[in-house]
């Protein structure tokens, strides 16, 4: 089978970490998986092979022939199209406007824009609002509309980054259709992810990258999943979690939210919401992008004021946000990020001063306590890649043993043993005492780690379970409709 883009022995280097070393890689027509711990090096393959950076070594080829990727845009004109996690588009415009800001000419017609993204869509079986500012679509139609405009540039090779970590199970599947659809139409898609199930339901082939090599590659249909997970992050510990102590339905709730309505920058606000969180209890409220999560996480948390409704909070908060930048310093070094919550601390300051000193102990036994890489103080907190920003961003807050925990997305991105090492972690801090509000769309997550499993459907509760009530298939339960009181 003829490649169409391939690395070869191409290495990269960021100051003293070896992020890339002799690496080979070659994807062909169809879907070709990525897998790697957090820091194994796939953003920087992609961004590579997407003009986003430069290799120090080695070769980017196309069909064969070396090429040179100097930009996203020299990349777009080769037919290499890059679909990033956290998304490129501009919110306050439509899908054509965003198309409109990529040509080359500066007159162009809206009409002519918006058949071409229509021609590219139907091209590949996918529907989305070209009317509509991104802003207001949801976060899988956002993604759909990255495809299509992609495709409308003359994409043939898609690169997709972590394309369903904030997806539920139906908009996984949908995406996984049509990521069949393109490889039926002869596109090559090179998809990154850590979930060993979505390799085996979309994926033809896989490639494993392990401290910046590559330690697997071939066809899904060879491999079993043990293989992938030790070529991943070598022989998982088995452990065992931390026990909990029985909770004590008679104590207080350490937070309260009573009927409370919210807003946020989310799609939907949250109604009448309801919720109480016992120390060492942990609820999971489940719910798909713009479903209220945020503006949920957000009210909880502290951070905007409910505009009707009560908050009630116990003793200190931590907030663990979605998005990770929102909680760091990315143009710091990473050691300023890592002692955000203690700046008051009496063991780093002198006459009101920090000591930059005691900030280096401090910050380097954090970063060892959990495993992030490189455990480098100085190194710019912007140069961590997601999993090891998401690791140093709950160390940082649980470690302060806090009374109440509100944690949004915790295992977004990550891969096995980093995700388990934050479950354990989040065990850990509710037997310590915390009460915990985990939001998530993970089902296995809140099966994994809940005490009670709340669903958020278009700002509301929609069901409320136990931890023995809850099952996988409850997904389904999103389509009950809670009355205007905000009960079901």
């Amino acid at each position: 089978m003829n490649q169409a883009l391939s690395l070869r022995g191409v290495s990269r280097r960021f100051g003293t970490v070896q992020a890339l070393l002799g690496v080979d890689l070659d994807f062909g027509p169809g879907v070709h998986a990525v897998l790697g711990e957090n820091g194994a090096g796939k953003s920087t393959a992609i961004k590579i092979l997407a003009g986003l950076d430069q290799p120090d070594t080695g070769t980017v080829e196309l069909a064969g022939n070396a090429v040179r990727l100097r930009t996203r845009d020299s990349a777009i004109e080769l037919g290499i199209g890059l679909i990033p996690q956290s998304g490129s588009l501009i919110g306050e415009l439509t899908l054509p406007e965003n198309l409109a800001l990529t040509q080359p000419r500066q007159l162009v017609r809206r009409r002519d824009l918006r058949e071409t993204l229509e021609r590219a869509a139907a091209s590949v079986g996918v529907a989305i609002d070209l009317a509509t500012p991104v802003r207001q679509l949801g976060r899988a139609q956002q993604q759909l509309g990255e495809l299509a405009l992609t495709v409308a540039q003359g994409a043939r090779i898609l690169l997709l980054d972590e394309p369903t970590s904030v997806l539920d199970a139906d908009e996984t599947h949908g995406l996984h259709e049509i990521l069949r659809s393109f490889a039926a139409d002869g596109i090559t898609v090179v998809l990154i992810t850590h979930r060993l199930a979505e390799v085996r339901a979309v994926a033809d082939a896989a490639t494993v990258l392990s401290h910046g090599t590559v330690s697997w590659t071939g066809n899904v249909a060879d491999v079993d999943d043990e293989t992938l997970a030790r070529a991943m992050v070598g022989e998982l510990e088995a452990g065992t979690p931390p026990s909990r102590a029985p909770i004590d339905q008679s104590a207080e709730p350490a937070l309260v939210l009573d009927g409370v309505w919210a807003a946020a920058d989310d799609l939907t606000p949250v109604r009448n919401i309801t919720v109480r969180v016992r120390p060492r209890e942990i609820v999971a409220v489940i719910g798909t992008a713009g479903s209220g999560q945020r503006a949920l996480a957000e009210a909880a948390a502290g951070v905007v004021p409910p505009e009707r409704g009560t908050r009630h909070v116990t003793g200190t908060v931590a907030y663990i946000p979605e998005l990770r930048a929102d909680a760091l310093l990315p143009g710091l070094p990473l050691k300023w990020s890592a002692v955000l919550p203690r700046l008051r601390d009496k063991r780093l300051t002198r006459f009101g001063m920090l000591r930059e000193d005691a900030v280096d102990e401090f910050a380097r036994g954090l970063l060892n306590r959990f495993d992030i890489r490189p455990p480098k103080p100085d190194l710019p907190a912007s140069a961590l890649s997601g999993g090891n920003a998401q690791k140093l961003l709950l160390g940082r807050e649980l470690d302060t043993a806090p009374t109440v925990a509100v944690v949004h997305a915790p295992t977004q991105g990550l891969d096995l043993r980093a995700a388990q090492r934050i479950r354990d972690l989040i065990l850990g801090t509710a037997a310590a005492g915390t009460a915990v509000l985990l939001i998530s769309a993970d089902h296995e997550e809140a099966r994994a780690l809940a005490d009670r499993v709340l669903v958020l459907r278009d700002g509301r509760v929609a069901g409320t379970y136990t931890a023995a009530e809850y099952d996988h298939a409850v997904h389904r339960l999103v389509d009950v409709r809670p009355d205007e009181d905000g009960r079901t």
